[in-house]
């Protein structure tokens, strides 16, 4: 029911802009909630009497759910003007409003009085007639909820969310037909409303029509990804329709979507039991915080916005918005939210992090090291965050070639963590780079032992392979590196195809021709070309597109005798790069054997 009634807000909220008083209908999309507020604040300073301004202030207000400070401003705005027949059509703005701001404080009644008084005033705005039905939803006074829909409805009949909500009540009723007819006139007009799509779901499933039903539910999570229900029920109609391994499948993700949505769900739940503005402020920065761990940047900034309007002085929003918008690459924003976050703050280790990766991102290195270290300084009891603190330290100075200071801050990471298996990664990257061979592989052998370790398969009896990290396949291939240079064939293999990145192939196939030239036997030897051939084939199939690749393969099988698919390759190698002097004077050679025969 809340998350219907949240629904519904946010559409009333976009209807205050499109059909009540033209003063408000400026769009808030371009600007930060906070510097709206702090914007009608000052302009309220000079002159208390612009009720345009409070109207737009009391606005903002609702969209952040500070709904305490809407009440105050909207019944500001009825004192203003309740008895200035001029000021109507503000008047109706300002019921309209606080019976939205009674609504998100779940005080129905009250909400219920003044959508009537608004009602009285101007009785044909359908969102009016809409909200009132919502507030008796929620009361469960269906009866009346359904007579304020059908006159939105009659006002209205082209309102998807006014369709979608009458078809819930009669769905609630018992009146199937009535809510299916509804709920698919709603999607018509509104084919993305996600909860129409999930009604129409248990509504098909009540007249057993499964596999609409199984539509239904797809598309509303589709459209929708919190709205993880659908998923459960369309395990549900799966199995009723017969259908166990999609059953089953549909439950392992739900299972998993649940871990993650399930923490979001709880702050919006302890947001409905506290109307204590800063801390509803940190339950927003909260759930900020989940948003910008599950990498949904937009939705994160989402909330740390309403955070910060609630409360300007939260620094860990501005720290987390700060991130988010690092991460949609858009830096001056992310500076700015940092910088924010130090002067409310000046010893907040997290927000120097901040800028560090800002600048680590744009290249610029010396800042990127000088924000780190001054976080690192900061942070004496934060070991996890020391560790990442160096670990991004040690990368940089890693791309600056100064490999015995990379050296020492990945040490110093492995310190605080000895089981961070990409810290032993880029260790045995930097020994490498010092020609320190036995120390490289090492480290990397340690790399991959703990990632080996770490890997853990999704859910139990899954199609799906044990998760691994990103940094792996580069390990395996630099330890194939190594080992070619040591002379060890077998290893050396092992590693490339462990890594089954397509370079890997390519040296993989290098090696193994050069190795099949060291043969006597003809008969060994050829056996040798042919699986180089095999893995230089591999690396074109997964990347077609290297130059290099097609060079490898020419050589092959030129080696090999077959001069034609080597002029073939060759050709394919100099289309790629037209340029290189060692392709063409390849082809010469192989034109020139071809022409003898």
């Amino acid at each position: 029911m809340k998350r219907i009634w949240f629904v519904l807000l946010i559409c009333c909220l976009f209807d205050i802009s499109s059909n009540l008083n033209p003063c408000i209908c400026e769009s808030v999309i371009s600007q930060s909630p906070l510097k709206l507020i702090e914007s009608y604040q000052q302009q309220l300073t000079v002159d208390s009497t612009r009720i345009d301004i409070r109207l737009k202030l009391a606005k903002v207000y609702l969209q952040v759910e500070g709904y305490t400070n809407a009440v105050a401003e909207y019944r500001q705005v009825i004192s203003s003007v309740e008895h200035n027949p001029k000021q109507i059509s503000n008047l109706t703005d300002g019921y309209y409003g606080l019976g939205l701001a009674y609504s998100g404080l779940e005080e129905f009644d009250k909400a219920i009085e003044v959508f009537q008084n608004a009602i009285k005033y101007i009785p044909d705005r359908a969102h009016i007639h809409a909200a009132l039905g919502s507030a008796y939803t929620n009361l469960h006074k269906y009866d009346k909820a359904l007579d304020a829909y059908k006159t939105a409805n009659k006002l209205n009949p082209s309102d998807a969310m006014i369709l979608h909500q009458l078809a819930n009540i009669y769905g609630k009723r018992g009146k199937s037909q009535e809510a299916i007819l509804h709920q698919e006139k709603a999607i018509a007009i509104s084919p993305n409303m996600a909860s129409a799509h999930y009604q129409l779901g248990l509504l098909y499933t009540q007249e057993n029509r499964l596999e609409d039903a199984i539509i239904s539910y797809e598309i509303a999570y589709e459209k929708d990804s919190e709205l993880i229900q659908a998923l459960y029920n369309l395990a549900q109609v799966h199995r009723r329709n017969g259908n166990n391994e999609a059953a089953r499948k549909q439950m392992q993700l739900f299972e998993k979507r649940k871990a993650e949505v399930k923490p979001i769900q709880e702050l919006r739940g302890a947001m409905q039991r506290t109307h204590e503005q800063s801390e509803r402020a940190r339950i927003l920065a909260n759930i900020g915080r989940l948003y910008l761990q599950s990498q949904n940047y937009e939705r994160a900034v989402h909330e740390y916005d309403k955070a910060l309007a609630l409360n300007s002085q939260v620094v860990e929003a501005y720290n987390g918005i700060g991130m988010a918008f690092v991460m949609l690459e858009r830096y001056s924003d992310a500076i700015a939210a940092q910088n924010k976050a130090l002067t409310i703050k000046p010893d907040f280790a997290e927000a120097h992090a901040g800028l560090g990766l800002v600048y680590l991102m744009q290249k610029k290195d010396e800042l990127a090291l000088r924000h780190y270290r001054r976080a690192i300084n900061l942070s004496l009891n934060k070991p996890k965050f020391k560790e990442e603190a160096h670990h991004k330290i040690g990368l940089i100075l890693l791309n600056q070639e100064k490999y015995l200071d990379a050296i020492k801050s990945f040490q110093a990471v492995l310190a605080l963590n000895p089981n961070h298996g990409e810290a032993y990664h880029n260790l045995g990257l930097s020994y490498a780079h010092q020609d320190k061979t036995e120390d490289a592989l090492v480290a990397l052998k340690t790399a991959v032992e703990i990632s080996e370790k770490q890997q853990v398969p999704i859910t139990d009896h899954s199609d799906s392979s044990p998760t691994k990290p990103p940094f792996l396949p580069e390990t395996y291939y630099l330890m194939g590196e190594l080992l070619t240079q040591q002379n060890d064939y077998n290893e050396a293999k092992t590693a490339y195809l462990a890594s089954g990145l397509p370079k890997a192939y390519n040296a993989l196939a290098q090696l193994t021709a050069k190795v099949a030239s060291s043969y006597q036997r003809p008969k060994k030897r050829a056996e040798m070309l042919d699986s180089a051939a095999a893995y230089s084939e591999t690396a074109i199939r997964l990347n077609p597109d290297v130059a290099s690749y097609h060079n490898t393969y020419a050589i092959i099988c030129f080696r090999k005798g077959d001069h034609k698919t080597a002029e073939t390759s060759i050709r394919k190698a100099i289309t790629l790069d037209p340029t290189n002097p060692n392709y063409q004077e390849g082809l010469k050679q192989i034109q020139k054997i071809m022409s003898q025969q």
